[in-house]
């Protein structure tokens, strides 16, 4: 809503104010102008010099505005910024103009930004890009008497062509208070932090030169709803540095305690409207010459600590698919997320969400599409905690806390049920802190990070406690291997390779598979156990330091030699997966947190198989190594190594349909087909050879009942009885399965039994399914069996959910005995 004009009296001081040296309100000489000879543009009384320009003078008054909130800056651009603030005085201004000048200011009226009429946001639009301008606030108080505050200053953005090639932006989260000794940490993170150290205090325009923007990821207050908090957790606390540098902020749950709807969220906070209709101030983006920063909202995506609502999720992910198209097509050299729920937390697992975990994807797959460096910026754990994405150059950074309580990483239950030592993160430290994030863009663009640590009185050096850098360079280092080929026991199976510059070997990622081309299962071994530094929490016991200045890490890597890996003695303490963490991104530990089936999830609907060293096996390696800028390099030549024992021959009777028939196999209810694309062109070719089963239809007519099919096959083990009863023997069984489009649902099953004929328990019996269409998928199953199974029993079949064709294949299944 527009103010009303400014009353008589302010308007004459204005006039009075803006004339300076006696010249009128506008700047112009006073007098007639046309009794003035024209000279050409000189001034005759100067000698043909030209004059001195006119000075208009700042505003000047006997008091500031009566402020409740400090000016504080909004909505960044190159030739925009928003000023707000909220005070009880009436009809405000903000007057700006170039830094130093001396020369016109524009006036831009304050708008209501608050039901209450206390909130004021001043739109400056038409400033030139990459200046450094001076404002201030003027306001009209009770006695209306005119207000005028000191100078504050601000930076617009820069533009393309303004020869800027770096930026530096400070990243934090978790402003909340939720513990009143936590009261000093943010101001003096502000003060003795950010502003004595990447500014100059007594020079706080240095700050809006120095630093673009002060990037808050969530959990701004703590309790949104409370407006006090907003005014004194949040806006008096960092009152030194926000006239200066703007915030840019989302959302995070305790913003919504109280405060379903974002009521004061959205009264004090005024991002661009770019976001979803409907949702504009949920989730926007910034751009920063060839930086695009995009702002999302977990609370409406989450499980614990939020709502999950599965349409929301659907907006803005579809928002972000596009907005990261938009930034595709202008070539973009970095994006960076911002949400508040993390995807994958060290020090807290009730604070991780799956709806996070998908816009990460979202984020890696375009530096995968382009080749752009890209990140993610988090909080709710209130701890540091920063990684890296095995295949792209994406940055993991949870850049609490600055205020929130420090998680008590000497306390064994939280310890017991809460942290966990991903692959993904190098390091995580419960402490307060501030981070920058310098980008340099260009023909050689980079983003290099910087953690300081400090905040609580007594902690005030702000040391660097972690440094990293993500550049694009060749990295031609590529590994031989010195260890791991030939044939080994189980229990003894170590690799190694030699590079030619190990000095500048960052981290190494190992791959194993059954599969010679690495089409089948690929075993990622890559993180805590493969890199210099994993800086991580001792047991609870053993852990150093206190809720105050932070509790101290250990380096699990301490020493250890990352060009050699000791396979068997690592699959004594962890579980292998493919894709290593991605395994914890769509499986969380506790159940509140599975809030949905993520299509982003390639083994959705089934269990992630784990890498085993099994009897009579070949199994087939290679490594690459990465850099201290992030970059990996090509992969190593295959090699294989074997594990002494044996495997038996393929133990089902026609596991590959090619008898054209059932044989070996009882038809159990349903039917059961065997068909061929050979015999009849439209349907699926098969997965090996011509022949594969399929469900009901397919022109062999259809049994009454409806609609389950199931097929199975009974196999005798008990020659192999005396490996089983000792332990010794695994049971492999791998088949291909797919669908026609997803929609019917095949099952593949395993039963164990005994000597007479009662089932004993496995946790490997399935069923087993695939969501694939037109596509087979291959599905291998292991475990080890328990004493006294005498027969397997493989079941294949599934359930028609439409049409009149059960459409579940399968194809190629092998059953073999290791040991």
């Amino acid at each position: 809503m527009q103010l009303k004009h400014r009353s008589t009296l302010a308007l004459a001081l204005s006039a009075i104010l803006l004339a300076g040296c006696g010249g009128s309100s506008d700047g112009s000489n006073s007098g007639d102008n046309d009794s003035i000879p024209d000279t050409g543009g000189t001034n005759p009384d100067t000698g043909g010099k030209d004059p001195d320009p006119v000075i208009v003078e700042p505003p000047q008054a006997d008091a500031e505005p009566e402020f409740i909130v400090r000016p504080y800056l909004q909505a960044p651009g190159s030739d925009t910024m928003t000023v707000m603030f909220e005070t009880e005085n009436t009809e405000p201004e903000v007057w700006v103009r170039p830094f130093g000048t001396g020369g016109e200011f524009q006036k831009v009226a304050g708008e209501v930004h608050s039901e209450d009429g206390l909130v004021y946001a001043s739109r400056l639009m038409g400033l030139e890009s990459n200046t450094l301008y001076e404002y201030y606030v003027l306001t009209t108080d009770t006695e209306s008497q005119l207000r005028a505050t000191q100078p504050f200053a601000f930076k617009t953005w820069p533009a393309p062509g303004d020869d800027v090639s770096e930026a530096t932006f400070i990243a934090i989260s978790d402003t909340q208070l939720d513990q009143t000794v936590y009261e000093p940490v943010l101001k003096n993170i502000v003060r003795d932090g950010i502003m004595s150290k990447e500014c100059s205090l007594s020079q706080p325009e240095t700050c809006a030169e120095n630093i673009a923007a002060i990037t808050i990821s969530g959990d701004v207050v703590q309790t949104g709803g409370n407006r006090g908090h907003w005014r004194n957790q949040l806006f008096d606390r960092m009152a030194d540095i926000t006239p200066y540098v703007p915030l840019v902020t989302v959302p995070g749950n305790h913003d919504y305690y109280g405060n379903a709807e974002l009521q004061l969220y959205r009264t004090y906070m005024n991002p661009p409207e770019n976001g979803s209709v409907g949702y504009e101030d949920h989730w926007y983006f910034l751009d920063y010459l060839d930086l695009r920063l995009i702002g999302l909202d977990s609370y409406l995506i989450s499980g614990a600590h939020g709502k999950f609502n599965s349409d929301t999720l659907a907006v803005q992910r579809q928002w972000l698919r596009e907005t990261l198209k938009d930034a595709e097509i202008q070539q973009k050299q970095f994006v960076m997320g911002m949400f508040h729920h993390g995807c994958l937390s060290e020090l807290w697992s009730s604070g991780e969400s799956i709806g996070s975990c998908e816009m990460v994807s979202e984020l890696e797959q375009y530096s995968d599409r382009t080749g752009a460096i890209s990140g993610h910026f988090f909080g709710h754990t209130h701890s540091y905690s920063r990684g890296q994405s095995l295949d792209t150059q994406h940055l993991w950074l949870n850049a609490a806390s600055v205020s929130g309580y420090i998680e008590p990483l000497n306390n064994e239950n939280l310890q017991k049920s809460q942290i966990s030592d991903y692959d993904t993160y190098e390091i995580s430290r419960s402490e307060f802190g501030y981070n920058l994030l310098t980008y340099q863009f260009g023909p050689e663009p980079s983003v290099s990070l910087v953690r300081k640590k400090g905040g609580y009185d007594g902690d005030l050096d702000f040391d660097i406690v972690d440094e990293l850098s993500f550049k694009q360079n060749t990295n031609s280092n590529l590994p031989q291997a010195t260890a791991g080929t030939g044939e080994y026991s189980g229990a003894n199976v170590k690799l190694a390779i030699q590079v030619g510059a190990p000095d500048s070997v960052h981290e190494v990622h190992w791959q194993v598979s059954e599969s010679q081309d690495f089409s089948g299962p690929v075993f990622d071994i890559w993180g805590n156990d493969t890199r210099r530094q994993n800086l991580f929490y001792d047991e609870a016991s053993q852990v150093g330091g206190d809720k105050y200045v932070g509790f101290e890490t250990i380096n699990t890597q301490e020493g250890v030699d990352i060009f050699q890996l000791d396979l068997s003695e690592l699959l004594t303490r962890r579980s292998i997966r493919p894709g290593a963490d991605d395994h914890y991104r769509w499986n969380k530990r506790y159940s509140s947190l599975n809030t949905h089936a993520s299509d982003y999830n390639d083994y959705k609907g089934q269990k992630r198989p784990t890498l085993s060293l099994k009897p009579g096996t070949t199994y087939y390696w290679r490594s690459r190594v990465r850099d201290q800028q992030m970059n990996w390099s090509a992969w190593s030549e295959q090699y294989n190594f074997a594990i002494e024992g044996t495997r038996t021959p393929n133990l089902l009777i026609n596991g590959n349909a090619e008898t054209g028939d059932l044989t070996g196999w009882t038809l159990e209810s349903g039917a059961i087909n065997v068909v061929s694309k050979v015999k009849n062109p439209g349907f699926l070719a098969a997965a090996e050879g011509d022949y594969y089963f399929a469900g009901r239809g397919f022109g062999q007519g259809q049994p009454a009942d409806c609609c389950t099919e199931k097929a199975s096959q009974l196999v005798d083990v008990s020659e192999f009885q005396t490996q089983i009863d000792a332990g010794e023997a695994y049971l492999q069984l791998s088949a291909q399965i797919t669908t026609w489009q997803s929609m019917d649902q095949p099952e593949l099953t395993i039963e164990l039994y005994d000597q007479n004929g009662n089932q004993i328990a496995w946790d490997n019996a399935g069923p087993y399914t695939s969501k694939t269409a037109k596509n087979w998928e291959t599905i291998t199953v292991l475990g080890q069996l328990p004493n006294n199974v005498r027969a397997v029993k493989v079941s294949i079949g599934g359930t028609r959910k439409q049409g009149s064709d059960n459409d579940i294949y399968f194809d190629d299944l092998s059953l073999n005995l290791l040991y």
